[in-house]
């Protein structure tokens, strides 16, 4: 029987020599050797990754502290970006409101839409994982924003041209009530077929009723020239008609007194006459009538100088539920 003795590996192994009666050293072999380098080595390795692993965890380069600072930078650039996009968008809807509002009410139709196909499709795909891409992606978006602005800009001052043109300005466009004090309240039949007060028969009536006490005052709706001025009218009583020169004219009818003459020049809100019940008329108010190029015009729809979008909503109301005109 065979005994051994464990020692150092580089000092070889014993085994006891019954013949001898001592311990005889076992010569290592080339395998022997090589299984010793490979476990020093493995050793080795496994030592320097876990040195590796705490130096990289606990311990920060001078490149990489460098890089986290600009890291902090960008972000903090990339976060007032972002606030100037949000001012630019809302600065941008005020302007295309505006813009529409006053395309409205200069040219009686609606705007044209512009499409902002192209603005979104740009922004598709951005990849905010990489930082050093935010900023240039944040630019480029701005660019196009700065282009829009310069657009709707562009489209106010040709309206602001084309209100030089006319020569007075908004002025020139019947955009008031013509009756002092007017409440919603007081809407009366408007355009349409309506059923005549007196004769109980329907009939097309070209104007809008506005009921107000007797002696409230009637306004000239926008500046322009009195082209008639009728103190009998059979039917439409003491009447006033002004053409403002642009288009559009403005007719009061069934008024109880005028105080204008014809070829006078009137200013938006000048008094020409009070309410009355003159002509055929069931009640004290002004049958008011708005004409463009000679078509017949909803008067309910150039009164937005004197009332809100939830005004004209509560007109509509009940012009819409009025069926009987009063003249």
């Amino acid at each position: 029987m065979r005994a051994l003795w464990p020692t150092n590996d580089l000092m070889g192994k014993y085994r006891f020599n019954r013949e001898q009666l001592n311990f005889v050293e076992e010569k290592r072999g080339v395998k022997g050797w090589i299984k010793i380098f490979c476990r020093y080595f493995a050793g080795s390795i496994l030592l320097a990754l876990l040195y590796y692993v705490i130096f990289s965890l606990f311990v920060n380069t001078e490149q990489e502290r460098a890089l986290a600072r600009e890291t902090a930078l960008m972000e903090e650039e990339y976060e007032k970006l972002q606030e100037k996009i949000g001012v630019l968008d809302n600065t941008i809807k005020n302007l295309q409101q505006r813009d529409r509002e006053i395309y409205r009410s200069i040219f009686n139709a609606e705007p044209p839409v512009y499409s902002d196909a192209d603005t979104y499709t740009l922004f598709d795909g951005i990849d905010t994982t990489r930082m050093e891409s935010v900023v240039s992606d944040s630019k480029m978006r701005l660019e196009v924003i700065e282009r829009g602005m310069e657009r709707v800009n562009s489209s106010i001052a040709e309206i602001n041209v084309a209100l030089e043109e006319l020569g007075k300005g908004v002025t020139a466009i019947p955009s008031i009530v013509p009756v002092k004090d007017f409440t919603i309240r007081q809407s009366g039949a408007s355009v349409g077929m309506k059923v005549n007060p007196f004769y109980k028969t329907v009939a097309m009536h070209t104007g809008m009723d506005l009921l107000a006490a007797t002696d409230t005052p009637i306004v000239a709706a926008a500046d322009g020239v009195v082209e008639s001025a009728v103190r009998n009218g059979k039917k439409d009583g003491i009447n006033v008609t002004i053409n403002h020169g642009n288009g559009y004219v403005t007719v009061y009818k069934n008024m109880g007194k005028m105080s204008v003459r014809k070829r006078q020049k009137v200013r938006q809100g000048d008094v020409i006459g009070r309410v009355g019940m003159s002509g055929i008329s069931f009640a004290p108010h002004l049958h008011y009538e708005v004409w463009f190029n000679g078509q017949m015009m909803d008067p309910m729809n150039f009164f937005f100088s004197n009332l809100t979008p939830q005004m004209y909503k509560e007109m509509a109301v009940i012009v819409a539920n009025t069926g009987q005109s009063l003249d």
